[in-house]
């Protein structure tokens, strides 16, 4: 058996008559291999000293340096200074060093080390630059991109990394987020990029950085669960003077050139999706290249020819790594009766170099021969490939069997897959011939010859025209007791011009920016001329509020609310306005849909978002000569809810559902394709007015957000993990057993059991465990009311009103409370709003989120977090919306450690799907997917 006591006796005999310096110092400097250390005496000069003449931490790290030192000795680096201590390598020391005092970065100055976590950020900007020619005049889009640590709120802008989870900055020491053994690259990314550069700049980032965060214009970024294959390639490079085919096998990435993937080591991809406003990172998977090399090696021998001399130079293949060189007699072979299978599975790049082959690369032209229908353009269609002219759909039909068009002389035509998909979009196969959506004109016009667009869609082409046109028109409007602000005028002119010309749209401006008062503008000016009554439907919430609004505004229009147990459909026929809501639009459908409305208006139009929905089949068996519909947030989770609205306001726009799916919402939300994301924005954009309060209110005063964490209490704690832990094995288990979707009440019923004990305990304890988010409520609003603000308060559970308003009857505080059994919301409004003495607004989210003018409070609650922040932005600017004269304060409660946090985390991942197109609204549970429910229950 060792004995202990010899395996620790020191190996060698140390000099103790070493002179001990007065003082010595662990010096931090950087070379090119990164950050060492160095023991220093107080003029800097770097000395040898021995651990055992020092004590406590510095006798450690000493004894550290000594080892490394010597172990170095038996280890040749030829780049690396032997001599040298480098953090990199030697991490520990830090751990060490935290506890010196004499620690000195480069400068001399002592290192502090701090305990708060920072962030490394990289900050994109856009620049322009003059290009370098002096032909061209057009000025170059540019990124330049700018590197800083945040702490605490405060940026640093020269900070070093000192190893990947470490970083100085201002002789300050910072943990950070684990950067990867790359960090010492970290430098490179702080360069200026061309504009058409971005998506390779950001996927080498993140393949080669961990944990860094970009901060660009409004983009989030986002981890895709779902990978991204690369795809198998074949590159022709060139024919040689013998007719040899010289062939690459390789992989390549959608919307990336074909040499990306070849020239750098990537594992993720990253790219803009500029319609979701995200940055979206995939993992790339790889078939092994030598697998399709030897895949393309296996197919080729099958061509050799069989007769004698099979050997020789003339029908050798040559392969080096991944390039064939491929005679005459294989090449042919291949090409004409391979090839169009592998076009399946195969990218093929560099076809223009086998016209010897027959095989051409071909951009076919469009020929048009239509005429007017209904609501399409009817006719025939075909595609003129440098003479031959084919049917458009026997082209397609082609194209889609086997990657190529057949000409007469032999030819292979091979046609940018792009443009064949854009045809299949945007035209349709009738019996005979084709027919054409009037909504998809102007990306015809951009296929054919311009004379032949203007002959063609004349009539169609104005109304187009028109929109551009708007803003200088000169427009009547109609008897309103108001004063229009300009961009009210603005979108009374858009709308009317819809009206003009038959055309459904979508007002979607900001809260507060008038909706209604505009679609009101636009009834005023279309009665008493027509004789047709006009629907309008809303959530039951704001019928009030559209009487008050045309009551007050256009007084000379008679109006019916359709609504409760004794309606009367033949009475409200008699007059010229219709209210009533999406519940009794369903119900009574039947009597409904036998009518014809001069206008059905669609208010919170989000309430047919889903296309199976029975209120949404209702709303669509309407029969109308004229749609609109009014929303802030139209669109919440996908592209569905687009193809619904648009199925609601213009029904021949994109067809039947299935088609919208593979034209758009596949390729959109599968492949993040730029170009039908392009196609999609514009053939929308005509037809929604979006308009921001930042961009149209400049006096409104600010809006302040601010998140306050409380701290759970030990019973809280307790209780919570107990229900979380619960919770978690029991939702595990029946998606196992019985599918996510047959479980979704559970997961409801448990979510929402959380979020009760995170914010009120109460509920879930019979009254045992006090809420300690209530006790900062409390002092929060106590302080506000002090100081003459009004409040708003927004709550989720019922529990929470009840207990809240317990407390401000306690503190003698005059409030108002409204939840959604409240009937009559106007004269509670209309207190909070006058009365001095009512200091505060009590309600759910759900009930006071929209339809609501609270501009005498400046002081926004929100006690627990909705689902989607969009619908916590609409309850703030309840107060933050024309008539507001104060800077409005809005704070969101949120329980550290809880599920609150979780959903924080979640509204950043789901927000605003579709920000560049129109923003979202409150996400339901339904949109939540198995990863969103284990993220938040893990």
């Amino acid at each position: 058996m060792s004995n202990i006591f010899e395996h620790f006796k020191r190996q060698n005999q140390l000099d103790f008559r070493t002179q001990k310096p007065k003082n010595i110092f662990f010096q931090l400097d950087f070379d090119e291999f990164g950050a060492f250390i160095s023991v220093t005496d107080d003029i800097g000069k770097e000395v040898t000293v021995n651990h055992l003449n020092y004590s406590g931490a510095v006798r450690s790290i000493l004894r550290s340096i000594e080892n490394i030192k010597e172990k170095s000795a038996f280890v040749i680096d030829w780049e690396k200074p032997s001599d040298k201590v480098y953090l990199a390598e030697h991490d520990f020391l830090l751990w060490q060093l935290k506890n010196c005092d004499n620690f000195l970065d480069h400068r001399k100055r002592p290192i502090q080390f701090q305990t708060e976590q920072a962030s490394v950020n990289i900050r994109i900007q856009s620049i322009e630059k003059q290009p370098d020619s002096k032909l061209k005049s057009e000025v170059e889009k540019w990124y330049d991109t700018d590197i800083v640590l945040t702490a605490g709120g405060k940026i640093f802008e020269g900070f070093q990394m000192l190893t990947e989870e470490m970083a100085l900055a201002e002789a300050l020491l910072f943990e950070v987020k684990s950067l990867g053994r790359n960090f010492g690259q970290l430098g490179y990314f702080e360069t200026e990029i061309p504009a058409e550069d971005i998506n390779k700049y950001l996927s080498l980032l993140y393949s080669n950085m961990d944990n860094v965060d970009v901060l660009f214009e409004d983009y989030q970024a986002k981890v895709s669960t779902e990978s991204i294959e690369a795809l198998p390639a074949l590159i022709f490079e060139k024919i040689d003077l013998d007719e040899a085919l010289y062939m690459r096998v390789t992989q390549t990435l959608p919307n990336m050139d074909v040499a990306f993937l070849q020239q750098f080591d990537l594992h993720r991809i990253a790219e803009l999706n500029e319609l979701e406003r995200t940055i979206n990172i995939r993992y790339i998977e790889r078939q092994p290249l030598e697998e399709l090399i030897n895949n393309i090696d296996k197919i080729l021998s099958t061509h050799l020819p069989k007769k004698k001399g099979k050997g020789s130079s003339e029908t050798q293949i040559v392969s080096e790594g991944n390039l064939f060189i491929i005679p005459k007699v294989v090449a042919s072979g291949f090409l004409y009766h391979e090839l169009p299978k592998l076009l399946a599975d195969f990218n093929i790049y560099g076809a223009e170099k086998l016209k010897s082959y027959k095989i051409a690369p071909m951009q076919p032209t469009l020929n048009l021969s239509l005429n007017h229908g209904i609501d399409f353009l009817e006719g025939d269609a075909s595609l003129d490939f440098e003479g031959e002219l084919i049917s458009l759909f026997d082209a397609i039909t082609q194209y889609d069997k086997q990657k190529y068009v057949l000409l007469s002389d032999g030819t292979h035509a091979v046609v940018n897959g792009e443009y064949i998909k854009k045809l299949q979009r945007i035209f349709r196969k009738k019996k005979k011939g084709v027919e054409l959506s009037f909504f998809d004109l102007p990306f015809v016009e951009e296929l054919i010859d311009e004379k032949v667009a203007q002959s063609t869609f004349k009539k169609s082409r104005a109304i187009f025209e028109g929109f551009n046109n708007l803003a200088s028109k000169r427009t009547q409007l109609p008897d309103l007791k108001a004063e229009l602000r300009p961009y009210q005028k603005q979108g009374f002119k858009w709308l009317n011009y819809l009206y003009e010309n038959k055309l459904g749209g979508c007002l979607a401006d900001d809260m507060g920016l008038g909706k209604t008062l505009q679609a009101i503008a636009v009834l005023a000016n279309i009665y008493p001329e027509t004789t047709l009554p006009s629907l309008i439907i809303m959530p039951r919430s704001l019928l009030f509020n559209w009487r008050n609004e045309v009551e007050k505004f256009a007084p000379q229009l008679t109006m019916h609310t359709y609504y409760g147990q004794q309606r009367n459909w033949n009475e409200a026929l008699k007059h010229q306005l219709i209210f009533t809501t999406y519940a009794i639009a369903r119900n009574d459908i039947e009597a409904l849909k036998e009518e014809e409305f001069q206008y059905v208006i669609l208010d919170e139009s989000q309430n047919i978002k889903n296309i199976q929905a029975q209120t949404t089949k209702a709303v669509m068996l309407l029969q109308a000569k004229h749609r609109m519909a009014l929303s802030g947030t139209p669109i919440e989770n996908n592209l569905g809810e687009l193809y619904s609205l648009f199925r609601f306001l213009n029904p021949s726009m994109f067809g039947t559902i299935g088609m919208f799916n593979d034209n758009y919402a596949t390729p959109i939300q599968k492949d993040n394709n730029p170009e039908v994301i392009q196609e999609l924005r514009r053939k929308i954009y005509p037809f929604v007015l979006r308009r921001l309060k930042k961009d149209v209110l400049t006096e409104l005063p600010d809006k302040i957000e601010q998140t306050l964490y409380v701290e759970m209490s030990k019973k809280q704690k307790k209780l919570y993990e107990q229900r979380r832990q619960f919770y978690q094995n029991a939702i595990q288990s029946q998606i196992a057993q019985k599918g996510l979707q047959q479980t979704r009440f559970f997961i409801f019923q448990a979510l929402n059991e959380l979020r009760q004990i995170a914010s009120i305990p109460e509920a879930k304890s019979d009254g045992k465990i006090l809420s300690p988010k209530r006790e900062m409520l409390q002092e929060q609003v106590l302080d506000a009311i002090a100081n003459g603000h009004k409040v708003l308060i927004f709550v989720n559970f019922l529990a929470a009103i009840e207990l809240i308003g317990e407390q401000l009857d306690n503190e003698g505080i005059d409030f108002v409370s409204m939840t959604g059994s409240t009937r009559d919301r106007q004269t509670l409004v209309n207190r909070f709003q006058n009365d001095p003495n009512c200091s505060v607004f009590l309600m759910t989210l759900k009930t006071g989120g929209t339809g609501l003018n609270l501009t005498a409070a400046d002081t926004v609650f929100i006690f627990d977090p909705w689902w989607n922040g969009a619908a916590e932005t609409q309850a703030i600017d309840r107060a933050h919306r024309m008539g507001q004269t104060s800077k409005v304060l809005a704070y969101k409660m949120i329980t550290q450690g809880s599920i609150e946090e979780k959903i924080l985390q979640l509204q950043e991942k789901k927000k605003e799907l579709f920000d560049n197109i129109i923003s979202a609204d409150a996400g339901a549970m339904k949109s939540l997917s198995e990863e969103d429910i284990n993220f938040i229950l893990g």
